[in-house]
């Protein structure tokens, strides 16, 4: 896989195109919201966790129907579709030749967007239902969190072997099991980073008095290359254990 890998240095735009699109839909969220439209307000906004608990404050926990509402939903559906789109074709790109520029049928694409919006609606939004100031939440969250890590080969199960929603979350829970360990050691490596940069990002962006243009754009590189680092690492991880299965 590593010397299919040698020469595709532009698969970091799959990933790049995806983040803008997440920084574009969001900005139509916020602004929907009435989120005050200012360059560092929106960006102080936007960054990882800040903008669950933008949508959480304005959408989920005092849940009422609103044209904001109905833009939010309009627009979380085509991230979804955009993001089934894109990493498809990522997916391919990583574990094929060539950069593949869409999924291989709408079949697909369907799937895969069914997947993302459960994903997010029940894992990512559900939480932020509960009541903030109780333990109720957090312990969501992180069984939520908990509940991703037997996920985490559905959507590569979904693209390279053709199965639905359910068979697809099914399988990948019994390839988890084959060889947890390393998935296991990945998914805390991404979850730690993560969660490190966005905490440093979050003391720029609360201390700051104006956003310097170069910091945002610093975190959509940074984010957007993790992501494809760590797709690189699990579909690695992915092929070798399902291969390993057949012998």
């Amino acid at each position: 896989m590593w010397r299919r890998l040698a020469h595709k240095q532009w698969l970091i735009f799959y990933p790049l195109a995806l983040a803008v699109i997440d920084t574009l839909a969001f900005l139509a969220v916020y602004s929907a919201a009435g989120g005050e439209i200012r360059w560092s307000a929106f960006f102080a906004a936007n960054y990882p966790g800040e903008r669950w608990q933008f949508l959480g404050e304005h959408f989920i926990s005092g849940f009422s129907f609103t044209p904001a509402l109905a833009v939010a939903v309009f627009v979380g559906l085509a991230v979804c579709v955009f993001s089934a789109m894109l990493r498809a074709p990522l997916f391919r790109a990583i574990a094929g030749s060539g950069y593949p520029l869409s999924p291989r049928s709408w079949e697909e694409t369907g799937r895969l967007s069914l997947y993302y919006v459960v994903f997010y609606l029940v894992l990512a939004a559900l939480p932020l239902a509960l009541p903030a100031n109780t333990a109720l939440r957090p312990a969501a969250g992180w069984i939520a969190l908990v509940i991703s890590l037997f996920l985490v080969y559905t959507d590569y199960v979904i693209v390279f072997e053709d199965l639905a929603f359910i068979p697809a979350i099914r399988r990948s829970a019994r390839l988890l099991a084959r060889r947890w360990p390393p998935a296991l050691v990945l998914f805390i490596i991404y979850f730690a980073i993560t969660q490190g940069l966005a905490s440093l990002y979050a003391r720029y962006y609360e201390a700051a008095s104006g956003v310097f243009l170069l910091i945002p754009l610093s975190e959509i590189l940074v984010f957007s290359f993790l992501s494809l680092l760590f797709d690189l690492l699990y579909i690695f991880l992915y092929e070798h254990v399902r291969n390993a299965g057949r012998g």
